[in-house]
């Protein structure tokens, strides 16, 4: 009897799409066209700085969790690529997330009195393991959106959810577009952080209309086992 319904989808699918949606709107862009100007610094010692990322990071957690949900409620093949892809994507991204949070944060706090200070943030950011983790882990979160947006096609159709069976791809072309958009101006960003809020909604709202879905044919009885 499983324990886990579609339901269960909704709280981290929504999570993640405004956290993300807060990272990239809360934070700070002045390091954007150098990251050893004053403006650099001021951005970097802000406290929105550190607001904006750890909304960041907390939004990639959300993100592994609905693979890891999907995995709980489907138990398939592909859904175990979705939960263990996300769990060791997001493992190994939030290292580097960790050293943009606080360690640009304690130099940019030195660098406003101390400009020479600044050249410390190519050597953080650049460093090749740091880059290579990061990069892997955004990939393998990319696997995982993938995954789950598959699983979640192929569950409406065999469980005939009275919910769209594509509600999990814009969440998924999200996960692909993760690495690249670093690489966006300030604005392009911004915009990637509320079309991801939207992407994440979409698959929220699916998931609870799954979860009334009268055609559903997971055991409903489970709902009040496994907690309000």
């Amino acid at each position: 009897m499983r324990l886990t319904t579609p339901r269960h989808l909704v709280m981290p699918a929504a999570a993640s799409g405004l956290l993300m949606a807060g990272h990239l709107l809360l934070r700070p862009y002045g390091d954007a066209p150098s990251s050893t100007s004053p403006e650099a610094a001021a951005a970097f010692a802000s406290p929105w700085w550190v607001v904006a990322h750890l909304a960041g990071a907390l939004a990639l957690v959300q993100l592994a969790r609905v693979g890891l949900r999907i995995d709980d409620l489907l138990s398939t093949s592909t859904t175990m690529i979705a939960r263990w892809s996300g769990l060791a994507g997001v493992a190994l991204s939030l290292p580097y997330y960790g050293a943009e949070t606080f360690g640009l944060h304690a130099i940019g706090r030195a660098g406003v009195d101390d400009p020479a200070v600044l050249g410390l943030v190519d050597e953080v950011r650049n460093h090749p393991s740091a880059l290579t983790t990061f990069g892997v882990g955004l990939l393998l979160l990319a696997v995982s959106g993938l995954a789950t947006a598959t699983a979640w096609r192929g569950a409406v159709r065999s469980e005939r959810w009275a919910t769209p069976a594509w509600a999990a791809w814009p969440l998924a072309v999200g996960a692909l577009l993760l690495l690249p958009q670093f690489f966006l101006p300030p604005a392009g960003r911004t915009a990637f952080g509320v079309a991801w809020a939207a992407a994440a909604l979409i698959l929220a709202v699916a998931a609870h209309r799954a979860d009334q879905s009268p055609t559903m044919t997971l055991p409903r009885a489970t709902t009040f086992l496994s907690g309000a």
